[in-house]
């Protein structure tokens, strides 16, 4: 609390120098002012947070195996391997590589590296590995010679769903093959490399397909089919009717707009769109962002300021777009004081996605009735606790007969039990804060020295905000 004084001087008349005694010159009345500071405005804005989480993503490479892969120049090898490489970084992947037909050891062939720290499911043999380089694409052994691609990725996700093929991820598929589906393309039999669908096979892959992305909970499961739409090559076949189709679909049911001029499929007669294939992919899928909810909100307006008036603190909650809602009190929060200590430990604000989060020091929180969650903000305000003063300082020794008292331009009389009273005998110092409304209020202390007139009767007292005058002449002397 600050107090603000302003003495005046009015010289009344001046007594003849004739005299000799102690008071030669006449007696000059005293005005003086007090106005006690007005109430200050406690503001404090803050917004809730959140974490990035990587988002979980599943690739799995199916790579051909068969004779014709005999066809696939080095320079398409090394790019389909440097694909790898261009998978983000910002991603929790696990990548992982299985031939297109199926040798000896079926489903259990594959090799799989991760950046992830949840390892559940993977291998903890030669299968793990740790560089793109590693991987064995193009070099294993098939036991037969019928391209059954779409069987194939069907029966490898179901015998490795919910292991090592993650729920709740984005499972991406990558099929490399420079022929078809043997199954769902047949030849028309007209001897000019003419294919029909068998649309009973068709149907039944995707709908397996379907069921395996429902079963995985997957957050997308989409196909990237590398394959010839043309006879670039001697010993190409296209696959548009199986492979390129089911892509198509697929990406369809993922709702995704980020591919839709290849439609998730890809030309093995193109350097440049294999090595594009995960372009589009690193585009669409970002990190997850983990709302943090909370059940506390510090005032900290308050710490360590007792002058604050927490009966006036209101919160407000402050949407993204900027529109605001008042939170109403008992209802929607409440004031928490957690007390005077000096070894208060921190509270921890935070209570999802973990229970013990964001701690912060202090004495003063909100306590949300329902959690505040990510990304609403708070705005708390707040103002300066009313102060009350029972006493008024005078800078000199007062005649009590002239002095006379006003409060916010209303006289004040002189009386021991409704109005004010004498203590100006000597000078003091005192507290000159009352304890009103409620015991205590008279702390913290503001202390003055001076001499004293004291106000009387539940009435008589003058607050932060008003303005105290008082005429008097002074004590001769």
């Amino acid at each position: 609390m600050k107090i603000q004084w302003s003495v005046f001087f009015s010289l009344m008349f001046l007594l003849s120098i004739v005299s000799c005694g102690s008071e030669q010159f006449g007696t000059v009345p005293r005005s003086t002012s007090e106005s006690a500071s007005p109430l200050q405005s406690y503001t404090n804005t803050a917004c809730s947070s959140y974490t990035l989480i990587k988002p979980k993503v599943d690739v799995l490479y199916v790579i051909d195996n068969s004779f014709s892969s005999y066809y696939l120049s080095n320079d398409i090898k090394t790019a389909l391997s440097n694909t790898v490489n261009s998978l983000s970084k910002d991603f929790d992947y696990r990548v992982i590589g299985t031939p297109l037909l199926e040798t000896v050891t079926g489903n259990n062939d594959f090799q799989v590296m991760t950046n992830s720290t949840d390892l559940q499911g993977i291998p903890s043999d030669s299968r793990r590995i740790s560089s793109a380089s590693a991987f064995n694409f193009f070099s294993n052994s098939p036991t037969s010679g019928v391209e059954k691609g779409l069987s194939r990725v069907v029966g490898f996700v179901d015998t490795h769903k919910n292991s090592l093929l993650r729920n709740n991820s984005y499972l991406i598929i990558v099929l490399v093959s420079n022929g078809r589906d043997l199954e769902v393309e047949e030849d028309a039999g007209f001897g000019n490399g003419e294919t029909r669908v068998n649309s009973t096979v068709y149907n039944s892959r995707l709908s397996s397909l379907r069921d395996l992305r429902t079963n995985l909970s997957s957050l997308q499961l989409r196909m990237m089919s590398v394959t010839a739409k043309s006879v670039c090559v001697p010993g190409y076949r296209t696959a548009l009717k199986s492979y390129a189709k089911i892509s198509s679909d697929l990406y369809v049911d993922s709702q995704a707009t980020d591919n839709n001029s290849n439609l998730d499929s890809y030309d093995l007669c193109s350097s440049s769109g294999i090595s594009s294939v995960f372009t589009a992919i690193n585009n669409s899928i970002k990190q997850v962002i983990l709302p943090h909810k909370y059940r506390y909100w510090p005032i900290t307006f308050a710490e360590n300021n007792e002058m604050v008036s927490l009966s006036e603190i209101k919160v407000k909650k402050i949407a993204p777009n900027g529109s605001a809602v008042e939170l109403v009190r008992d209802t929607d929060w409440t004031y928490l004081d957690r007390g005077t200590s000096n070894n208060l430990p921190p509270l921890n604000t935070r209570e999802l996605p973990l229970p013990e989060g964001e701690p912060v020091s202090g004495r003063h929180f909100i306590q949300f009735t329902n959690l505040l969650t990510y990304p609403d903000c708070v705005l708390v305000t707040s103002i300066s606790r009313t102060e009350y003063f029972g006493y008024i300082v005078l800078p000199q020794k007062p005649r009590v007969d002239t002095i006379s008292v006003r409060i916010n331009g209303n006289l004040v009389p002189k009386s021991p039990t409704n109005g004010w009273s004498d203590l100006t005998s000597t000078p003091q110092t005192r507290n000159i804060k009352v304890p009103h409304p409620n015991p205590g209020d008279e702390n913290p202390p503001v202390m003055r020295t001076g001499f004293m007139l004291k106000l009387n009767g539940s009435s008589n007292y003058y607050k932060s905000g008003d303005k105290v005058e008082v005429n008097f002449l002074p004590e001769g002397v």
